[in-house]
C-alpha cells in the first residue's frame, strides 16, 4: 500500500550542516521545529529530518537554541527547548510524547548501555558514581524501574507536562499513533502541516518509510531496542504502579493516555 500511496503523490553533540546544492524551491514554507524528549523516538525523528535535509538541500541543525545558526531550515531540539520570541521567520512544528509509563522502562534499558556522556559523569547524588553505574548496581530489574522513575523518568515526564500543548503553531503527535503508521496518513499529515512542497511529499514520505522500524530496514540497536507500545504492562507490578501514581499523580490523564487511574488496579 506504501508503494500505491507514493505513486499517487544526547545529549549529543551539536550537528549542522548545510549542502551547496540546496534548492530553494524545495523548502518549507515555514522554518521548521521539530520538538521531541528523551525516550521518545528522539533518534528516529533525527534520522528522518536529517536525511530529508539532505536529500532536499536544506539546512538542518540538532542543538540548543544558543548555537542556532542563522538560516536554519530545520531545528531539531531533543528536550522541546524553545524561547519562541527570538525566532525572527514564521515556524511550524511537530512536538512527539511517549506514554510515560513506557518511557521509563526504555530509558531503564537504555541507560545501562548507552554511551551518551552525561550517563557517565560522577555524581555527588549516587555516592560518586555515575547514572550508568547506579542503575547497573541494583541486581533486580523491579528496582531499576523504581530508580529510573525517579530520576531520568521523573525529568522528561516534567518536561512533557511544561510543554506549552495550546501552541497552534505545532502538530501534537504520539509516538504510539506515529510507530504504527504504515500506511504513512499521520506521516503525511504531518508534513503537509510543517509546510513542505507538494512534490516533495512523496520524497520525504519514503525517506520516513525507509527509516521506521515497520519497514524492516532498520536494525535493532541500543537506540532502538523494541519500538513496541505499552511495553510496561510487562514489567509493571502494583509496587510500581503505585510509585507512579505517587510520584505523577494524574499525569496519563493530562496527556491523553488514560481516561482515569483504574489501569493501575487491572
Amino acid at each position: 500500500m506504501f508503494n500505491n500511496f507514493i505513486n499517487i503523490g544526547k545529549k549529543i553533540q551539536s550537528v549542522s550542516f548545510f549542502s551547496p546544492k540546496r534548492l530553494v524551491a524545495k523548502k518549507p514554507s515555514y522554518q521548521v521545529l521539530v520538538a521531541t524528549h528523551h525516550k521518545t523516538g528522539t533518534q528516529w525523528m533525527a534520522t528522518i529530518f536529517k536525511e530529508i535535509s539532505r536529500t532536499l538541500g536544506l539546512r538542518y541543525f540538532y542543538g540548543s537554541q544558543e548555537k542556532l545558526p542563522k538560516g536554519t531550515d530545520i531545528f531539531f531540539q531533543d528536550h522541546s527547548m524553545f524561547n519562541f520570541d527570538q525566532f525572527q521567520d514564521e515556524y511550524r512544528g511537530v512536538h512527539m510524547i511517549r506514554d510515560p509509563r513506557d518511557r521509563i522502562i526504555s530509558g531503564c534499558f537504555y541507560h545501562q548501555k548507552s554511551d551518551e556522556k552525561w550517563l557517565h559523569i560522577k555524581r555527588k547524588e549516587f555516592g560518586g558514581i555515575s547514572y550508568q553505574d547506579k542503575i547497573n548496581s541494583y541486581t533486580s530489574f523491579d528496582d531499576q524501574i523504581f530508580f529510573e522513575m525517579a530520576y531520568s523518568g521523573k525529568w522528561g515526564i516534567h518536561e512533557m507536562l511544561a510543554w506549552d500543548y495550546a501552541n497552534p503553531a505545532f502538530m501534537e503527535v504520539k509516538y504510539e499513533d506515529l510507530i504504527m503508521d504504515e500506511d504513512l496518513f499521520l506521516f503525511h499529515k504531518i508534513f503537509v502541516f510543517l509546510g513542505f512542497p507538494g512534490r516533495c511529499i512523496p520524497k520525504v514520505l519514503k525517506i520516513s518509510y525507509d527509516n521506521s522500524l515497520f519497514s524492516g530496514n532498520i536494525s535493532r540497536s541500543v537506540h532502538r531496542r523494541s519500538g513496541k507500545t505499552r511495553q510496561w504492562e510487562k514489567y509493571f507490578k502494583p509496587q510500581h504502579k503505585a510509585k507512579f501514581l505517587e510520584l505523577f499523580d494524574d499525569v496519563l490523564i493530562k496527556l491523553g493516555y488514560e481516561s482515569n487511574n483504574d489501569w493501575a488496579d487491572s
